[in-house]
């Protein structure tokens, strides 16, 4: 089938208008082939989910023998099995955080990151110099701070370190994301990958900002590899929507002419279809058209010149598009130009059958430096599970587990109404003579006696004149224990049990119904994790589409969750040569350690956390940030703490310091006393010791004296203490003066 598709490997100016009509027609018919039956079937999953009863699936129950029968008592419903299972899980995934962080991934990154740890340690090398000169009593200029040793100074730095790029990533993200409420948006996608087991989204450029749309699995088809799990890879892509006239001229206007413009409004050649409802007929007028959108991978040249710069006489590379003429300044010196072919993602738009518009190679989808051939299509999505087989949807599990439900469901309502108690027959003739039916059945009901004459005239009364019939339905217990049954097998399947929805037993214990949901938790993961990749790939295209449409540069704000404005601003010339991955957390174990978090909010309250930090736990989505603020709360804390110790430590020196005080105020009165009273050897004494202690004191404290009082009796004893020590002196010259004296006379 692929001989209709026009060659690819042609000059983009060989590309014409028959090239591109010719290729749009070649994929619209490989999509015909098989794209009606496709889409009917995936409607009826929806009709499952909304519980559409069709006819079909119940003619062994209705029409047993060829022939439907009707009056019957009863009346086949449906009764939800899959819609409770499938909101439960839309539920689910509306509260699981979607933790996602923006990191540079670019070659440099790594050298900014090096730059970056030298000159931290260079500052703390810096710093520590300057700590030991302050010290030393040198003025430095800069004040004393405490450094990390080297055992914690690699780990600080990590902590500390924020690429540049990564935060300008993230904000930008954050700021796509609002703007498209891509939450919501997911939320929808979620929804068509449980019922229909496919989820498609469209990315794409609008007015230079990124744009985002969920895509109806009813409206897609694509050709994708069985290697390759994401129809962005795959080699083309059609989508195919019904739009009133004036929905086309919104969305298409700038492209078509005045001419197609009134062929809109007056043609009636378009396809007027209604697709949406089964039991409308095909020639129902409408003004839908339809409206192809057709993607496809193309190829392009691209060249690599090669020449030997006479200047530097080094070799010199560079790339030049298709279409590339040599000058001949490069002809001269031997320039040489090699050619290879690699992909290129075209698109176009078909109305009807009767022209196309943009039709055009998509810019704004770039190729990996390492691989050009490696991009991306402005669709995506997945399946669920089509490995080697068709798809499967969880709704499609669930489908024979629905249909028996509702007709063991019809069965009991049936048995029911054939249920009619243990019945007594009764010969009539035992109505006694001049009694009416009325006053037996009145005596009967009144006093559980049935007054008879057998001797009425002319009756021949039999001694077995009465039996008893049984007319209550057996089975009725057993319905009701298959359609339980029923229940259990659809839970084991789709792995959302009766303890997930909250449903305990009475002998159930707690350690138990947890059990039972982690066990069931396993079951649904592997839908969770397969959507969550999908996820990863649209984040990670929003990134790669803001270098195109922010070519010019881009200043927005952004609202966060906690009600503060993000401001930030994009460098075209450096946003554009970023590059930036995408990483999304786990989900589930984030979901365990929020849980975790949730449920020690008791005793934080007991150990005095302050209640704004609880809020904050309870409040939070997302365990990383949530954790930051708790540690910026617990520093807080450790600061308020530190700083009422300190002031309760000065408030005890100063009462300490108000209490020596007094005392040495009380002993230096009692001391004034004694010296007031005591004789002059006593005094000389008295300031001796005084002045030893103020020395041992100052000695030991290392400060010099402030207290007036104090340093006026330190002089006092100083002087004191010399005029002793001349004193003694005096003594000690008169005793030698004496001596020699005396030593004179002995001679003499």
């Amino acid at each position: 089938m692929y001989s209709n598709i026009p060659n690819q490997r042609i000059a983009r100016s060989q590309k014409n208008k028959k090239w591109q009509k010719d290729c749009i027609d070649g994929y619209i018919s490989l999509s015909d082939a098989n794209y009606s039956e496709r889409k009917r079937s995936i409607r009826r999953l929806y009709d499952y989910y909304n519980g559409v009863i069709h006819d079909e699936d119940y003619d062994y129950i209705l029409r047993p023998y060829g022939k439907s029968r009707k009056n019957f008592p009863s009346k086949l419903r449906n009764y939800p099995l899959i819609k409770p299972t499938i909101d439960l899980l839309l539920g689910e995934k509306a509260k699981r955080p979607f933790n996602y962080s923006v990191v540079a991934v670019n070659g440099d990154a790594v050298d900014r990151k090096e730059k970056a740890k030298h000159e931290f340690i260079a500052k703390t090398i810096q710093q520590g110099l300057a700590n030991e000169m302050n010290e030393m009593g040198m003025n430095t200029g800069q004040e004393s701070q405490p450094i990390p040793t080297s055992e914690n100074l690699q780990a600080m730095f990590e902590r500390s370190y924020v690429d540049n790029f990564a935060v300008i990533g993230q904000k930008s993200l954050n700021y796509i994301m609002a703007q498209q409420d891509v939450h919501e948006k997911l939320q929808k996608a979620w929804f068509h990958f449980l019922v229909a087991g496919e989820a498609y989204t469209l990315r794409s450029v609008v007015n230079n900002d990124v744009s985002y749309e969920i895509l109806n699995p009813l409206d897609v088809d694509y050709d994708l590899d069985p290697d390759l799990d994401y129809v962005e890879d795959s080699d083309w892509a059609i989508v195919t929507k019904y739009m009133g006239p004036s929905q086309i001229i919104k969305n298409f206007g700038r492209f078509l002419s005045k001419d197609q413009m009134e062929a809109l409004y007056t043609d009636s050649s378009f396809d007027t279809n209604l697709l949406f409802f089964e039991d409308r007929r095909e020639d129902v007028e409408s003004r839908l058209i339809k409206v192809q959108h057709v993607y496809w991978q193309s190829l392009k040249r691209i060249g690599f010149l090669s020449y030997l710069d006479p200047n530097t006489m080094s070799e010199e590379m560079m790339e030049v598009e298709d279409g590339f003429v040599m000058p001949p300044e490069l002809k001269e010196i031997g320039a040489k130009v090699e050619w290879e072919w690699h992909n290129e993602p075209w698109q176009g738009i078909r109305i009807n059958e009767d022209f196309d518009v943009d039709v055009k190679p998509i810019e704004e989808f770039k190729s990996s430096v390492d691989n050009p051939s490696k991009i991306k299509l402005p669709i995506n999505g997945r399946k669920y599970s089509d490995v080697n087989t068709s798809n499967i949807s969880l709704v499609m599990l669930g489908i024979p587990f629905q249909l028996n439900y509702n007709i063991y469901k019809y069965r009991l309502e049936t048995s029911i109404a054939r249920s009619k108690d243990i019945i007594a027959q009764l010969d009539i003739n035992l109505i006694p003579k001049k009694w009416d039916m009325d006053k037996f059945m009145y005596f009967v009901e009144g006093t559980g006696i049935a007054w008879v004459d057998y001797d009425k005239e002319g009756v021949k009364l039999s001694p077995q004149h009465q039996t008893v019939m049984d007319l209550s339905v057996k089975t009725i217990q057993l319905y009701i224990t298959l359609l339980e049954h029923i229940q259990m097998e659809w839970e084991n399947v789709s792995g959302v049990n009766r303890q997930r929805r909250g449903e305990v037993g009475q002998y159930q214990g707690k350690a138990m119904g947890q059990q039972a949901i982690v066990q069931s938790s396993h079951t649904t993961e592997d839908l969770y994790r397969k959507f969550a990749g999908l996820e990863k790939r649209d984040l990670q295209t929003f990134i790669d589409l803001s270098k195109y449409a922010w070519m010019d540069g881009k200043k927005a704000s952004n609202f966060l969750p906690d009600g503060a404005i993000e401001y930030f601003t994009v460098d075209p010339d450096t946003w554009i040569n970023s590059d930036l991955g995408i990483f999304v957390s786990d989900a589930t174990k984030d979901v365990e350690k929020m849980n975790a978090a949730r449920e020690m909010t008791q005793a934080l309250a007991q150990n005095g956390v302050p209640f704004s930090t609880i809020l904050e736990t309870l409040e939070g989505e997302n365990f990383v940030e949530l954790k930051g603020k708790v540690k910026a709360a617990e520093a807080s804390m450790q600061e308020l703490q530190a700083a009422q110790s300190e002031a309760q430590q000065q408030a005890e020196q100063a009462q300490a310091e108000m209490e020596q005080q007094k005392h040495d105020d009380l002993m230096m009165s009692s001391e004034k006393e004694r010296m007031l009273t005591a004789s002059e050897g006593e005094k000389e004494r008295m300031l001796k010791v005084r002045l030893k202690e103020m020395d041992i004191n100052m000695a030991s404290n290392n400060t010099p004296l402030t207290d007036p009082r104090e340093m006026a009796l330190k002089e006092r004893a100083q002087s004191e203490s010399e005029r002793s020590n001349k004193s003694d002196e005096v003594i000690k010259n008169r005793a030698v003066t004496a001596k020699k004296a005396s030593d004179k006379k002995s001679e003499k």
